[in-house]
């Protein structure tokens, strides 16, 4: 059998061959810097003889950011050119598809109805300054642009972003680009998604605001305290009823602590117990096995007895 193998000594003097597909109808709606990711990327995939490259070195080679690497990754993933997956810790398989054969087999061209037109984008700016009641700042304009070309954000998602965010009484575009982040990382990509999203926030939002005036404390929870809610109400599934009968414990405390509350949680959940009752039916079983013994020890209170004798004793020794 003949193994055959081409040599070059010169990487520069190597080819990369760029289907005309993807630069006809990819490339010109993608960023500058996701096209250079997909570029280099291809070379290394059709030349086996180069070693592995980390998205850290293809963020310097590139001189671009590595979660611009990532985010160009995730962008031609979605576009159904590559598949992304991550194998262990920094270690990716990034796999190129050979773009023809996907459009024998059924797949459709990019065009420009995906992206937002004009029109479309002057109607939420539009909206946007309207909700502000006052023309938008350049860095409020750059930080909405970012959002739709960084975090690929349709224009109804930073609709909903911003009277949201005005709903809470926040009106600061970092406070905005915080929660856009947090949008984008949760991988909240539509609509329908960001409200679902919302609607269950609103939810656990309301339940983390009574276990706090329960509690007797008149502020938010801090992000740890967020952290112990969500597993109580999430990991452990518990009632606020329940959430409320260990906060019962902690009343006579001067300073309510939340770890001594998680402790009785934990513990409870480690039992199993999921309603009120099962914690009075573990009382109730306490009580009749305290009675169980005495009657088995005769019905003698042998604290009783110690106490009396050692009160006999004392008074001997007295006298």
């Amino acid at each position: 059998m003949n193994n055959f193998k081409f040599l070059i000594n010169n990487d520069d003097l190597g080819v990369s061959i760029v289907e005309n597909i993807f630069i006809n109808h990819y490339m010109p709606n993608a960023q500058g810097d996701f096209v250079k990711v997909y570029l280099l990327g291809l070379k290394y995939c059709r030349n086996s003889d180069l070693s592995s490259i980390s998205n850290n070195i293809i963020a310097k080679t590139l001189n671009i950011l590595e979660s611009d690497v990532k985010k160009a990754w995730e962008y031609w993933q979605n576009q159904g050119i590559i598949s992304f997956e991550k194998e262990k810790e920094d270690n990716y398989i990034i796999k190129y598809y050979h773009i023809s054969s996907l459009m024998l087999k059924g797949k459709t061209l990019p065009n420009n109805e995906d992206e937002p037109d004009t029109s479309v984008l002057q109607d939420m700016y539009k909206a946007v300054e309207f909700i502000y009641g006052r023309p938008l700042s350049q860095k409020e304009l750059s930080t909405i642009s970012s959002w739709l070309d960084d975090l690929l954000f349709i224009p109804e998602m930073i609709l909903l972003l911003v009277e949201y965010c005005f709903d809470l009484g926040k009106r600061d575009i970092n406070y905005l680009n915080r929660v856009a982040l947090n949008w984008y990382d949760k991988k909240l990509t539509s609509y329908d998604e960001v409200m679902h999203y919302l609607s269950d926030y609103k939810v656990k939002r309301e339940q983390y605001y009574k276990i706090m005036n329960y509690l007797g404390f008149n502020r938010s929870p801090t992000k740890a305290e967020i952290n112990i809610m969500d597993k109580w109400l999430t990991d452990y599934n518990m009632s606020l009823e329940m959430i409320f009968e260990a906060c019962k414990q902690t009343l006579a405390i001067d300073k309510p602590n939340f770890k001594y509350i998680d402790k009785i949680l934990t513990e409870w959940n480690n039992k199993k117990y999921s309603k009120i009752e099962d914690i009075e039916d573990k009382k109730t079983i306490s009580r009749k096995q305290s009675k169980e013994i005495k009657s088995s020890l005769g019905g003698y209170d042998y604290d009783l007895l110690e106490k009396k004798l050692e009160e006999k004793m004392w008074s001997e020794n007295n006298e």
